[in-house]
């Protein structure tokens, strides 16, 4: 809820604004007005789309009067009619000059935070038509990066019927939703036993995929225990330790490729992504696909040092969060925060899982929480 408008006033080429709690009034341009108008004449109201021909907008555009209706400012142009509309919560969304940026909490961790206190739903709760248990469950998704839900039928179909409540499954090389044993039946150590590091998926990827998923339908064996790690506690906890490190990360692009099935997949990343604000936004890392590359010789051995400190921690047990997946466990985590790895296996063990766009989890969400 937005605070209260103290005063406004329109101050020639700018809405002068005093906002409840704030000591400086706010400024609003007002080609910037124009162009983000909420009436009908200037907005789609079915669409939200913009309609106003933002290049027609006099660059010189000046406020001639402005007023306050309970939750509406209206603006009378000096030489434009009609009027400009615009909710009070819109302008104080943008009072800080940010772009409609969500800036919901996250909590990062390390191993100890969560050992014996996992985020998890129930399955019952999740699949309920009231939403409430699955907003509860990507809520501790988005805080945490991953959560669980206890109690799912082990069979793909239902696996299937969980994910689809969040949106539609993404399709990649490896198909939408898969299920298979270790068969290595694609150019990926995941079609193994083997152990496998801490990795994000999808590095080769221009648009990773957001969000993965993992059922395990039967396991007879021993071993393959899965491996979590908070990418971001450990960047943060990296940005304190070394800053000369956590830039490097930050600015050099690292490319990665995906070589088989009929495919040659390249694109490149940082491995450590930030917001425009310098927060932390995507972590982008996996050794095995990392491919061939070369910098000036000073920035390539800041380079191997950095990326050897983050494979250090990455691998510190104290960021490691293990557990085992079983039957009747499903769990969703964000690619774009959280490593996976697992330890090597023997005997048999059978999985499926699929991805998730970024977007469209965070769509879901959004319009849970309103």
């Amino acid at each position: 809820m937005a605070p209260m408008i103290k005063s406004l006033s329109a101050a020639g080429r700018f809405l002068e604004v005093s906002w409840e709690g704030m000591d400086q009034p706010v400024l609003y341009p007002a080609l910037w007005l124009r162009d983000h108008c909420h009436a009908p004449h200037s907005m789609n109201q079915e669409t939200n789309q913009r309609s106003v021909d933002t290049f027609a907008i006099p660059t010189d555009i000046e406020l001639e009067t402005v007023s306050l209706d309970h939750d509406k400012v209206t603006v009378h142009w000096r030489a434009e009619d009609p009027a400009s509309e615009y909710p009070v919560s819109f302008l104080w969304k943008m009072s800080d000059r940010k772009t409609q940026a969500e800036t919901h909490e996250k909590a990062h961790w390390a191993a100890a935070d969560l050992k014996g206190a996992l985020p998890e739903e129930d399955w019952a709760a999740v699949m309920a038509e009231d939403n409430n248990g699955l907003k509860s469950w990507m809520e501790k998704i988005d805080l945490h990066g991953f959560a669980l839900v206890k109690g799912v039928p082990a069979t793909p179909e239902a696996t299937q019927d969980v994910l689809r409540r969040i949106g539609y499954i993404r399709e990649t090389i490896f198909g939408g939703f898969w299920d298979f044993t270790a068969n290595l039946a694609f150019a990926d150590t995941a079609y193994s036993n083997v152990e496998i590091g801490p990795h994000t998926d999808g590095t080769y990827s221009i648009d990773s995929p957001g969000y993965q998923a993992f059922h395990c339908l039967e396991f007879d064996g021993t071993g393959g225990e899965s491996i979590f790690v908070d990418g971001f506690k450990v960047a943060e906890d990296l940005r304190q330790s070394d800053p000369e490190a956590f830039e490097t990360l930050t600015q050099v692009m690292v490319p990665a490729q995906y070589r088989g099935d009929g495919a040659h997949l390249m694109a490149e990343h940082p491995v450590i992504g930030l917001d425009r604000q310098g927060n932390l936004k995507k972590i982008t890392y996996n050794n095995y696909d990392r491919a061939p590359f070369r910098l000036e010789n000073d920035l390539q051995d800041r380079f191997y040092r950095a990326i050897g400190l983050f494979h250090e921690m990455i691998n510190d047990r104290a960021y490691q969060l293990r557990f085992g997946l079983r039957p009747g466990t499903v769990v969703l985590f964000d690619n774009w925060r959280v490593l996976h790895a697992r330890e090597a296996y023997q005997g048999h063990r059978r999985l499926c899982g699929a991805y998730h766009n970024k977007e469209d989890f965070l769509s879901t969400l959004r319009l849970l929480r309103e």
